[in-house]
């Protein structure tokens, strides 16, 4: 049963990521580190720590069947990777790398990028970020995009949640603000990073609202109650086949982000409180991906 990785990313300080950015990241990762006791990518504890080159991603990409991969496009918060530099990468590897491309609904050209994105780069889905890119997910001026998609069968991974720089726009960051997009385009494949925390409850709502919203589990095990909190959450609500596995690699591995996965219940242990079955961590791991993928 293989492992697919849905959620990584392809940068490095400074061609990709500012000055800024990079030290505000630097100092979420070492919080990260200690929280998560030590189940976070620490290649680097510097400027470079949100440093993914080809040569460390397909490092890391050994641990997974299949990897998708992506950059971002997102310059008011610190960070501009060229969607060539992706699909340059991907064509060196097509047995194991899917490459998506990232554009900013809230500017110019952004439907023109993604077609020539799809259309010449050969990328085969979408990463946006409201809160990183400075855009409203209510704005229907700012759906083409997601029309583009809807009609191509292109998935999209959003990051609806919060994150450290202090450029970021949190307004933008709420889950539910993306409720009516989702639901003005029922037929496209929809995957909240994250789980869209801190808000996760409000996820799981949505999930279980509109049939093609799925989440991943990324850079949630280094807060250990709260990623607890928030599968027993999606178990309780009959979810957990929407949540796809993903380490949002450089913030994690693969086998890191497993580890986290199997220790959700240490927190509860030796408790009356409701725990995470051990086969629906496998569900998640190994067979989820495949009904989003349409696999098999």
């Amino acid at each position: 049963m293989g492992i697919v990785d849905v959620h990584t990313h392809v940068m490095w300080y400074p061609d990709h990521i500012s000055d800024r950015t990079a030290g505000e990241a630097l100092a979420a990762k070492l919080v990260k580190l200690e929280r998560s006791g030590g189940l976070t990518n620490a290649a680097h504890l510097d400027l470079h720590c949100y440093d993914s080159t080809p040569d460390e991603h397909w490092a890391a990409a050994q641990q997974a069947e299949r990897v998708v991969v992506f950059g971002m496009a997102a310059k008011p918060t610190g960070f501009d990777v060229p969607n060539d530099v992706i699909a340059g990468y991907v064509r060196e590897h097509p047995d194991r790398l899917e490459g998506w491309a990232s554009v900013n609904p809230g500017s110019p050209g952004a439907v023109d990028e993604l077609v020539r994105c799809v259309e010449d780069l050969g990328l085969r889905g979408l990463k946006v970020g409201p809160t990183c890119q400075h855009w409203d997910p209510r704005d229907t001026s700012l759906w083409g995009v997601f029309e583009y998609c809807a009609r191509h069968d292109l998935p999209v991974i959003v990051h609806q949640g919060t994150t450290f720089p202090t450029t970021a726009r949190l307004e933008f960051a709420q889950p539910l603000l993306l409720e009516r997009l989702v639901m003005r385009f029922p037929s496209l494949r929809v995957i909240i990073a994250h789980l869209g925390h801190p808000w996760e409850e409000d996820v799981v709502a949505l999930m279980r609202k509109a049939p093609n919203v799925w989440a991943d589990i990324s850079a949630l095990h280094y807060r250990p109650y709260r990623f607890w909190h928030a599968m027993t959450t999606a178990f309780e609500y009959g979810v957990t086949g929407k949540l796809l596995f993903a380490s949002d690699f450089p913030s994690a591995t693969v086998d890191q982000t497993l580890e986290g996965l199997r220790r959700v219940n240490d927190v509860v242990a030796g408790t009356p409180l409701p725990t995470l079955p051990v086969d629906v961590q496998d569900q998640i791991v190994h067979e989820n991906w495949k009904r989003f993928f349409r696999a098999g």
